[in-house]
């Protein structure tokens, strides 16, 4: 279960409408819950689920520098079926107090822009650019996609004003050769989505001459 909640109260959140049930092979299994109460539990989420199906697994969303609840979770369960249902069914339903607002967890729609390609690589560089990552991911789900190259750092972006994380992120490597080794895993799927990777060169601060 996660930790107590945190004293501030928890920011609005805009109603969230209930997607279609999946098709043509859209298998989205998770539901993204947010404007949860901070009292929320696991046996608090399942019990209100419980008439739309079993859960799985949940995520508790936190901040990842202050490890403070943002009142957003992502729950799982058993398949896209029963995930539509969970979500046509607890939508903007109260939950100790709150409006609860759900969506199905759903990866964002390709656009029709071509695809960006990579920039040329700066000579030793060592660090990649990660895009196109999940809002559910942390330092641990990245470092395993890399194995077995171990990273020296991980910078995750985020809103300059809000705090919220951008879905993307740096990736420092201890040489250039493992870098290069990282950047072969362009496309591949973490976390249910195909990872974007580019080339990151640190600016000069405008003050260097």
């Amino acid at each position: 279960a996660k930790a107590a909640a945190a004293a501030a109260e928890a920011p609005a959140a805009e109603p969230a409408a209930a997607p279609p049930t999946p098709t043509n092979g859209d298998e989205v299994k998770s539901v993204f819950c947010t404007n949860l109460a901070w009292a929320i539990d696991d046996d608090a989420i399942k019990a209100h689920f419980s008439d739309a199906g079993d859960i799985l697994r949940i995520k508790w969303i936190e901040d990842r520098d202050t490890g403070k609840f943002k009142g957003m979770g992502v729950l799982e369960f058993a398949d896209a079926a029963t995930a539509s249902k969970a979500v046509e069914m607890k939508n903007e339903t109260e939950v100790l107090g709150r409006t609860m607002y759900c969506r199905l967890d759903k990866p964002k729609p390709k656009s029709d822009r071509p695809v960006r390609q990579p920039k040329a690589k700066p000579e030793g560089c060592c660090k990649l650019y990660c895009g196109n990552l999940s809002y559910d991911i942390d330092d641990a789900a990245l470092r395993a996609f890399f194995e077995p190259l171990a990273l020296s750092a991980i910078r995750w972006v985020t809103d300059r004003e809000t705090g919220d994380f951008k879905g993307c992120g740096f990736a420092e490597f201890a040489s250039t050769e493992d870098a290069d080794q990282a950047f072969l895993k362009q496309g591949q799927v973490l976390m249910s989505r195909p990872v974007r990777l580019d080339w990151a060169e640190d600016k000069p601060k405008k003050w260097e001459q």
